[in-house]
């Protein structure tokens, strides 16, 4: 492309859209991912070979797949817990913490003012 600053046909060239076209499909990274995907289906197809292994029955992916997906049904039931307010696992934000400031008998420590008295 720099070239193209002193050779007219390649100023030419390089001005029009299939240049553009030419350059995103010939990038060196597009290119090393096209290439890349054949390896790597070629890498993963002989990694259990190699290791002494044996591919996966579909009844062991079934499992796993289930034991994967318990393992994020638990951690979105915790995160569940932790930001509703009227679960009382949610620490200083539930409703009946009386550190809440949404409590009724909440006391701000700075000024001595109840929630009733605001």
């Amino acid at each position: 492309m720099a070239v193209s600053t002193r050779v007219d046909f390649l100023e030419a060239f390089y001005r029009g859209g299939f240049a553009g076209y030419l350059n995103i499909l010939f990038f060196p990274m597009t290119a090393l991912m096209v290439l890349g995907v054949g390896y790597a289906q070629e890498w993963l197809s002989t990694v259990h070979s190699v290791r002494g292994g044996s591919p996966l029955s579909g009844a062991a992916v079934d499992a796993i797949a289930a034991d994967m997906w318990d393992r994020h049904e638990r951690a979105m039931d915790e995160v569940g817990a932790t930001t509703d307010m009227f679960d009382p696992r949610s620490g200083a934000l539930w409703i009946g913490n009386p550190l809440n400031p949404q409590n009724a008998g909440y006391i701000d420590p700075h000024t001595g003012v109840t929630f009733n008295d605001a």
